[in-house]
């Protein structure tokens, strides 16, 4: 048998998360290092949060932190392009934002050739329009940078004139997946899989199991929520409106519908550090999908937990609050609920609910939902990550 040397210097054999967000137990799991390994990739994980975004740096603090000897922290951009220009036979699965602070990664990519991918399987829908008056343009105004101008120029520029190529695979879910600006081109090749949610799902869904006295709310930690920190945001609620208005709504539902109501806590919260916003309720942290699974409803605002119940056939009660209404946060809310054929109920107004309409569900929208957001119809029954292993064991350089 004939070996060709050339072709086995051109496999991939070490592959590098690109990280721009603190790392965590989470993250690890998710990122399915250990599939990798098994499947004879050595795996490490490059941690750009401190070039990225230096306002969290010290600040947004996991509460599942992981050591994972690893995950390498990089301080200065120099340090980040002699590292990727000493790098062989790698392949980089890239987390990072396409932004003017990332860009240096990605130029960097460029420059040495590095085969990469970019990560748009989580993709939710977004597509509310917005009502163009007045107050919206107000809006937008006053909230006005130079910053939010800079990023929009940047988005107009095509990346090949900014010395960046384009990606070698998109890492895809479903069919509406692919929304997200990254540099990508008609060679960029698509790899259909599904979000990573539905690995939990694969893992779980032999075994559903549903209550009539229980409800599930799928926490975003809306108020505390570090992406305002990387963002540089003011948060779209404060908890002291926020989290009464929720306590009272909850405590409606479990009088007319006879339920407890659980809280699916997000999974970089911190509850357990601040005061008792949902007055004495269970609030449980990394169990989402066994909670989902349990409840006879599920309450939610615009969470990707909402995977979940749309897998496991649950209803879901969409809210939103005179805070959140004219926020970004607000229209997500309003486009989840429209595709899933629902409406939003404003909990800071008097309460009409159709319950017997509230709880059912609509079996063509949650189909069509799974296939636009989650998974297309035909894609692989297998865990996400060896999906990825499968292709990049056959994926040549050359």
């Amino acid at each position: 048998m004939v070996i060709d040397k050339n072709s086995r210097m051109n496999k991939i054999n070490k592959i590098i998360f690109f990280i721009s967000s603190p790392f965590n137990q989470r993250d690890y799991s998710r990122f399915g290092i250990e599939t990798l390994e098994k499947n004879g990739f050595d795996v490490e994980v490059w941690d750009f949060t401190p070039i990225v975004y230096p306002q969290v740096e010290g600040v947004v603090i996991p509460n599942d932190p992981v050591n994972y000897d690893k995950h390498h922290k990089f301080e200065y951009k120099k340090d980040v392009i002699l590292a990727v220009g000493k790098l062989k036979n790698v392949f980089v699965i890239n987390f990072c934002p396409y932004t003017p602070a990332a860009l240096f990664i990605y130029r960097a990519l460029s420059r040495f050739k590095i085969p990469y991918s970019v990560f748009m399987a989580n993709a939710i829908p977004f597509g509310q329009k917005r009502k163009l008056n007045i107050a919206w343009f107000y809006s937008k105004i006053k909230k006005f940078t130079f910053r939010k101008l800079f990023g929009f120029i940047f988005s107009l520029i095509p990346s090949s004139y900014l010395g960046v190529h384009p990606a070698t695979f998109i890492l895809a879910g479903g069919e509406k997946s692919l929304i997200y600006k990254y540099p990508v081109s008609k060679k960029t090749e698509i790899i259909w899989l599904h979000t990573l949610d539905y690995d939990i799902y694969l893992e779980e869904k032999e075994y559903v199991e549903t209550s009539n006295n229980t409800a599930v709310f799928l926490d975003e930690y809306l108020p505390f929520h570090e992406d305002y920190f990387f963002l540089s945001m003011t948060p779209y609620s404060t908890a002291d409106k926020y989290y009464p208005a929720l306590c009272n709504f909850f405590d409606y539902v479990e009088d007319k519908c006879d339920v407890e109501l659980i809280i699916a806590a997000h999974p970089r919260s911190h509850y357990e550090q601040l005061p008792d916003y949902f007055n004495s309720r269970s609030v449980i942290r990394g169990d989402t999908i066994n909670l989902v699974k349990k409840s006879r409803f599920v309450i939610a605002h615009a969470s990707t937990s909402i995977n979940f119940p749309v897998l496991l056939r649950k209803p879901i009660v969409f809210i939103t609050t005179n805070e959140l209404n004219n926020s970004p946060e607000g229209y997500a809310i309003r486009s989840f609920a429209g595709l899933l054929n629902k409406k939003t109920i404003n909990i800071d107004e008097e309460y009409n609910i159709d319950w017997e309409k509230e709880l059912c569900v609509d079996e063509q929208a949650y189909n069509n939902y799974i296939n636009s957001y989650i998974k297309i119809k035909g894609s692989k029954e297998k865990p996400f990550w060896e999906i990825v292993a499968e292709r990049l064991k056959n994926y040549d350089r050359t």
